[in-house]
């Protein structure tokens, strides 16, 4: 097993590591066929896959194989299937070198990007108070990958570093895709200050940002 593994993925215990990749190889499996793959007993091969369901990284289902108990069948979940390397950053980065060669193409495709990221987030942030849009924003940004952390400072003032961008390598050829997220800070905190402090798409190890609300 050499799968190249995402960061998400090398977070994990090597012996979960291991039957998450094993399950990947296999497909559909029983604990005894993973015992093998993992060099682990079925036991603890057992008790890891029972860990990593209550992760929502793998599926349990019991289905009958000739004589006796319906046996544990063990599979990958859509959300361990996209710890794996995915080939939407290529796909991505194909698409908008196509559009930088034809204007035509360039600007309405980034219009529909933009539009379509803020109307989501319209429909996202909807608290009374900066305050409360700026968790909103962060618990949205958490949810997309990007391991935020909000930090408040005094004056209705919040510094944002983003540890993880899963639009890196896209990011790093095309920096306009970084615009798109501050229209989207901007949509969360209408009529305030979004400030980029660093960006990791020009060699900061996390991207940071300084907002204010306008009161």
């Amino acid at each position: 097993m050499t799968e190249t593994l995402t960061p998400q993925l090398e977070l994990l215990p090597p012996a979960r590591r291991l039957l998450l990749l094993g399950l990947k190889q296999l497909g559909e499996t029983d604990a005894e066929s993973l015992s093998q793959v993992a060099f682990l007993s079925v036991p603890a091969v057992r008790a890891h896959l029972a860990g990593l369901a209550r992760l929502g990284l793998v599926a349990i289902s019991r289905k009958p194989e000739g004589p006796g108990r319906p046996r544990n069948r063990y599979a990958l979940t859509p959300r361990a299937e996209s710890l794996f390397p995915q080939g939407y950053a290529r796909i991505a980065n194909w698409l908008l070198e196509a559009a930088e060669r034809d204007p035509a193409i360039r600007r309405p495709l980034f219009r529909s990007l933009v539009g379509a990221r803020l109307r989501q987030a319209a429909e996202t942030f909807d608290a009374p108070t900066p305050a409360g849009r700026v968790e909103q924003l962060t618990r949205a940004l958490e949810q997309l990958g990007y391991y935020p952390l909000l930090e408040t400072i005094p004056g209705s003032k919040w510094r944002l570093t983003l540890r993880h961008c899963p639009f890196i390598e896209v990011a790093r050829e095309h920096p306009e895709v970084c615009a798109i997220e501050e229209r989207i800070f901007q949509v969360a905190l209408p009529g305030g200050r979004i400030e980029r402090a660093c960006s990791r798409a020009q060699g900061s190890p996390a991207c940071t940002f300084l907002l204010q609300s306008f009161r």
